[in-house]
């Protein structure tokens, strides 16, 4: 009884966390979507963690998320089994292809044995760290193509939660699934964490260590086997990121001929941040907003906080919360002040921008006035 109070507890903290971060960014009316345009939400933490799986087991984690994010937005209540432990069930076509559910169940069990680890912080402040294997059963359900994925809990905030110092990736659920190679579906993940940039400098060491990369691969074998096809089946998807490469030398060795030490993600999207673009109206909505609530400083301390927000990677999600904000102004649930305080909070506890606006009645007096109506 204690165990499925604390464990109902940590759930429901957690749901209102993963709410409140979907309802913080742009307010849109529910529509039915496609299969193709549903967006998965991981955190960067998983994106960016060392870990090594197969291609199945990559599409067994990215379904066990769709089912998850779909119980944190409360569209769905999650199931629970025999001795009341919560559950996922996955069908063998999505995660495997056709008739593939014996060589599934070896996959799961393999799964079984990786584990995960993240640090977090008690309410009492005390930083801990939690570790364990997401997958600790399966049941086969004998004659149909589905089998159930019984979790363990503390797995939860490792795969779906982001907010205040975890960042988010956005992805295609279609697209991660159909892409072939685990090498491509980790690296398309990576990319799309990085839309907002044109280019994303990757350490190589850093890079095999995240991806489970063999030392025998040499760098020419990580061009050739790793980086090339997976530019390759990104771009032929129909992503709407994808990304070209080179590899640099980027701290050579005096006396020594210059060896490949990072990779360079060209990151390319289906919205180009030229003049005009998506990307370029994204980026100066944020800014004018963060101008107008710093009451129009003097320094260019609006600026290095717009140009700290697209260097992480975060541009559209503060664009979206930045709507968000703004439709609740021209409807009447919140005022510009309340919008301006709350997005300045924002840049303190997220990006490390701190400012104190001097006169806050004149900073407010002009965002009335250029807010958009």
């Amino acid at each position: 009884m204690i165990f499925n109070f604390l464990l109902s507890l940590l759930v429901l903290s957690l749901r209102f966390s993963f709410i409140y971060n979907i309802l913080n960014m742009k307010k849109v009316e529910k529509v039915n979507l496609t299969e193709k345009e549903i967006m998965m939400i991981v955190p960067n933490n998983v994106t960016f963690g060392e870990y090594h799986l197969t291609a199945w087991q990559e599409n067994i984690l990215t379904l066990i998320g769709h089912k998850l994010q779909k119980y944190m937005t409360r569209e769905q209540d999650i199931p629970r089994d025999l001795f009341n432990q919560p559950y996922v069930s996955v069908l063998c076509d999505e995660a495997a292809g056709k008739n593939h559910k014996a060589e599934l169940k070896k996959e799961i069990l393999d799964l079984c044995k990786k584990p995960f680890k993240f640090t977090w912080l008690h309410d009492a402040h005390q930083t801990r760290e939690t570790g364990g294997v997401i997958i600790t059963t399966y049941h086969d359900l004998k004659g149909t193509n589905e089998i159930q994925l019984v979790f363990n809990v503390w797995a939860i905030p490792f795969l779906i939660y982001y907010g205040v110092g975890v960042g988010g990736t956005r992805y295609s659920k279609v697209i991660a699934l159909k892409l072939r190679g685990n090498y491509t579906k980790r690296i398309y993940k990576i990319i799309c964490s990085q839309q907002d940039r044109n280019e994303y400098y990757y350490d190589l060491k850093k890079f095999r260590k995240d991806l489970g990369i063999s030392d025998k691969y040499t760098n020419a074998c990580i061009e050739r086997q790793v980086l090339k096809p997976s530019a390759e089946r990104i771009k032929a998807s129909g992503s709407q990121v994808w990304f070209e490469y080179k590899m640099i030398c980027k701290t050579p060795t005096p006396g020594r001929k210059p060896k490949s030490d990072t990779i360079v993600f060209r990151i390319k999207t289906a919205h180009p941040r030229e003049t005009g673009g998506e990307r370029f109206n994204e980026y100066n909505y944020v800014y004018n907003w963060i101008k107008r609530a710093m009451g129009y400083p003097t320094t260019d301390i609006a600026l290095t906080a717009v140009e700290k927000i697209t260097s992480s990677g975060r541009l559209k999600e503060v664009y979206e919360r930045i709507c968000y904000w703004d439709d609740q102004v021209v409807k009447g649930e919140k005022t510009t002040q309340h919008a301006s305080n709350s997005l300045l909070k924002m840049l303190r506890e997220d990006f490390n921008v701190t400012y104190k606006v001097k006169n806050e009645n004149t900073a407010s007096q002009k965002i009335r006035k250029n807010v958009k109506k």
